[in-house]
This record gives structure tokens, sequence and C-alpha cells, in this order.
């Protein structure tokens, strides 16, 4: 069996969404207000910087989060595969070992001594 090596599939993205759309607009923003610092307000070092700073950590915050997000909605849905992949070897097993459990019973009866069967017979006639 192939192993998808990626960590974003289509599942995943689509889980993803809540995050992603969140970062798509602190990119717009950050896109939008680097203009104003060198802009007509010219560069104030602690207002800039705070302006900044308050569009890329959040951002890298959330870029982060949804990362480990993808690692962990990748992580449970693999191990969900495996444990059903797990439980269906687990039963198909099983149901190979009863049904060799049920022919060796099937060649056990066919394999009875004849003999034996006589002598019952016999001795639940004699006993009348």
């Amino acid at each position: 069996m192939e192993q998808d090596r990626t960590i974003f599939d289509k599942d995943t993205f689509l889980d993803l969404t809540v995050n992603m759309i969140p970062l798509f607009i602190m990119a717009f923003f950050f896109v939008l207000f680097l203009p104003m610092v060198y802009g007509p307000f010219g560069w104030d070092s602690t207002y800039s910087l705070l302006q900044i700073g308050l569009i890329l950590v959040p951002f890298g915050l959330l870029a982060i989060l949804t990362y480990f997000s993808a690692v962990a909605i990748e992580g449970d849905a693999n191990e969900t595969e495996a444990r059903e992949a797990a439980e269906a070897d687990a039963e198909a097993e099983a149901a190979a070992e009863a049904e060799t459990v049920d022919e060796e019973a099937d060649a056990e009866a066919d394999t009875a001594d004849p003999d034996a069967d006589a002598d019952v017979k016999t001795e639940t006639v004699d006993e009348e």
C-alpha cells in the first residue's frame, strides 16, 4: 500500500480552511498597511513597529497552529485507518480459523469408527 507523504490532503485542507481564511485576511492587511508605514505620515518607529507587529505576530502564531492542526488531523486519520485495517484483519483471521475448525470437525465425523456405532446399536438391542 502506497502512503501519501503530504500533510495537506483534500480533507485536511477543508478542515483547516477555518484557520486559512484569517491568515489571508491578515496577509491582506499587512500588504495594505506596509505602504502606510513609509507613506504620508512618515516613519515613527514605535507606532510603525507596533502596527506591523500586531499583524505579523498573530499571523505567525496562527500559521504555526494551523500546521500543528494539520499534523494532528492527518495523524488521527492515519491512526483510524490503521485501526480499521487491523480490525478487518482480525475478523478475517477469526473467520478463517472458525472455518478450519468446522472442516476438522466434519473430517473427524466422517472418519469415525463404524464398528463403534454397531457396538452401540447391539448393546441397546441386548438391553431390551
